[in-house]
């Protein structure tokens, strides 16, 4: 069964501030790659268990890993699946996801 979508406005901006950082030297790129970690989120409604449990950072967390450049931080309340945050570039998402 495939899972709703939902992504928090943190995630959306962590969309927008990846989008504009790539934009500033290839807009092309920049759409294309946001539109693959949009996929790759939308793969999550159908594989959800894909990502790696984190209960150690916060009880239902879960990480997946894209491209070893992004990493995308979740939840799977039933029947979705909740875009917590988008990480990229070699953010600290543990230590973020601990102070939020």
């Amino acid at each position: 069964m495939t899972r709703e979508l939902v992504l928090t406005p943190a995630a959306r901006a962590d969309l927008e501030e990846i989008f504009w950082f790539i934009a500033a030297d290839n807009p092309r790129r920049a759409r294309s790659y946001v539109a693959e970690i949009e996929q790759a989120c939308r793969n999550l409604c159908d594989m959800p268990e894909m990502g790696v449990r984190r209960p150690d950072l916060r009880p239902s967390l879960r990480i997946f890993p894209l491209w070893r450049r992004i990493v995308i931080a979740y939840e799977l309340p039933e029947n979705r699946v909740d875009i917590l945050r988008i990480f990229s570039a070699g953010q600290d998402y543990e230590a973020i996801i601990s102070g939020e």
